[in-house]
């Protein structure tokens, strides 16, 4: 197991303080040899964001999207929205007759904002050269990367769905020795990566990427030289909202993390989680209750900011919480929903990373594929996600993470898909105190508060915060998942006679964060992955 904050192998003729905490050494190395040759924390991002791409394929990406959350060194805050959105060539209806093509294939596959949103990062806030940011991840697809036991083991996981696509079987498959300790050559996609690092965006907008894109996914898909073309990220205002006297940082929509989280906590405002203590049944039962109750807005009004037509402050209005906070039990599970409670598998195949460079500027950014190794379709060395399935593909029906989502967030041409990713940064008197970012699907939202909670009102440290024991309710199924070894049989028993289903899982959330703890930077990789995080130097801030 590695540990939670590790020494990377990198020797740095002048560091400076700053932070790196990513899923996998040998991003985190990239982005702290950025910051030690004096990038900012965009600049580390978008190094980190490639590197992801090479040696974490499952979740880091080119082919996918995502949200990136920038508070500058001058104090401002910026939310930058790469969120893939729908061909043109998409319907409502689009998947009713085959209902596994909103996860499998070419059909699955949105209009990626990766390399377009990192290119506008960049052009924003970043100090070096586009080409010195990309060339690291294309050394690393050149000459590979020593393949980890995990890597080996997802790919074994998903071998029979990942052969199916001649791009996969041929890159994970083919002659090489897929082993732990092996080096991992990916020639394919050096050759897109050395491509977007001298057409930056415009890789991906036409040229030898895009027509192989189209070549390869033609028979199955329903993309278009003209989505590639039109494709364009958003700089949206940040969600903002104060609680306990620090200010919340947050993406706003189309991600759902700002709204609940600020829901989630002003629900709980007044409780007596602090007495009660930590995992005290009624404070699992209370918080559970809480997260159902922002998860049925979630599920029932949140969509794509540029169609909405609802108001959605009225979800953050004192009569409407109390209203519900009048619903919540910390000894009985509130009724409100019942419905479908089908099993769902936990995903982690997102990725989120954290960067604080020398000025105090920080970056809390999540990427995804959507499902691990997107819909297991490759061009030009690059994996697709199969983000159409983040929408009500089937209105009413339950998606892959068992979310049962209204006509708010349907399938319309050109619309962003409601997203559970929430990469967050909380201020204390106007400079960094936290940054904070998890993978999981719709159990990012209820990691993002945990963490949140352990280290705000448990008085937790960095370490513990983030490895805590975590549990999962969102408003259906209506059962409360728990990490299998974390909370014990009297608690369990306890909430059993509340009347609260439960259901165990092996582990919930892989954390990336920063801290500012006694005056000191503290980057955190939760245990329950492989990730590393490093801060450069534990100089006073």
């Amino acid at each position: 197991m590695i540990q939670l904050a590790i020494l990377c192998l990198v020797s740095f003729a002048n560091p400076q303080s700053g932070a790196v905490s990513t899923a996998e050494r040998h991003a985190t190395q990239v982005g702290l040899e950025i910051l030690a040759k004096g990038g900012n924390a965009v600049d580390a991002a978008v190094a980190i964001h490639f590197a992801l791409a090479v040696t974490y394929p499952n979740a880091g990406n080119i082919g996918g999207g995502g949200f990136l959350v920038y508070h500058a060194p001058d104090g401002s805050d910026s939310f930058l929205d790469f969120r893939e959105t729908a061909p043109a060539a998409a319907s409502p209806d689009m998947y009713n007759a085959n209902p596994s093509s909103s996860t499998f294939g070419w059909l699955a596959v949105g209009v990626p904002g990766a390399v377009p949103g990192m290119w506008e990062a960049h052009k924003k806030y970043g100090k070096l050269a586009w080409k010195d940011l990309v060339q690291p991840a294309y050394r690393l697809a050149k000459n590979g990367f020593m393949l980890s036991q995990s890597l080996c083991d997802r790919l074994q996981r998903y071998k029979n769905q990942l052969q199916l696509d001649p791009g996969c079987r041929t890159t994970f498959f083919g002659s090489q020795r897929m082993e732990d300790g092996e080096v991992f050559k990916q020639s394919e996609l050096a050759h897109s990566l050395n491509l977007i690092s001298e057409r930056g965006d415009q890789a991906l907008r036409n040229g030898y990427i895009v027509d192989e894109i189209l070549r390869i996914s033609s028979p199955d898909g329903i993309l278009s030289a003209s989505d590639f073309e039109n494709y364009q990220p958003q700089w949206r205002e940040v969600h903002r909202f104060e609680w306990q006297g620090k200010e919340v940082i947050c993406a706003s929509l189309p991600s759902s993390g700002g709204m609940f989280l600020q829901q989630s906590l002003s629900l709980l405002s007044g409780s007596p989680l602090r007495v009660w203590g930590f995992n005290d049944p009624r404070t699992i039962q209370l918080i559970g209750e809480a997260t159902a109750a922002s998860f049925r807005d979630r599920n029932a009004y949140f969509g794509d900011p540029d169609n909405l037509r609802a108001d959605l402050s009225q979800l953050l209005e004192s009569e409407y919480l109390s209203e519900r906070r009048r619903q919540m039990s910390s000894t009985s599970r509130s009724n409100v929903h019942l419905g479908n409670t089908s099993e769902t598998s936990e995903s982690t195949e997102t990725t989120h990373f954290s960067v604080i460079d020398q000025w105090g500027g920080a970056v809390s950014c999540t990427t995804t594929l959507n499902s691990n190794f997107g819909a297991k379709a490759m061009a030009a060395g690059i994996l697709f996600n199969n983000e159409m399935d983040d929408f009500a593909a089937q209105p009413g029906k339950a998606n892959q993470f068992g979310l049962v989502q209204s006509s708010a967030n349907a399938i319309v041409p050109g619309n962003r898909p409601l997203s559970s990713m929430a990469p967050t940064i909380v201020l204390k008197d106007g400079k960094v105190d936290a940054v904070i970012g998890s993978p999981g699907g719709p159990t990012i939202l209820s990691t993002v508060l945990q963490v949140i909670l352990n280290r705000y009102v448990f008085d937790m440290n960095p370490t513990q915060a983030v490895a805590a024991p975590r549990f999962h309710r969102q408003d259906l199924p209506i059962y409360i998942k728990y990490e299998w070894n974390r909370i014990n049989i009297a608690s369990r028993n306890r909430l059993r006679q509340f009347n609260q289903p439960l259901e165990k899982v092996s582990g919930l959330g892989l954390v990336n964060a920063i801290f500012n703890y006694n005056g000191k930077w503290h980057a955190i990789a939760d245990r329950r992955g492989d990730g590393w995080a490093h801060s450069m130097l534990e100089n006073e801030l």
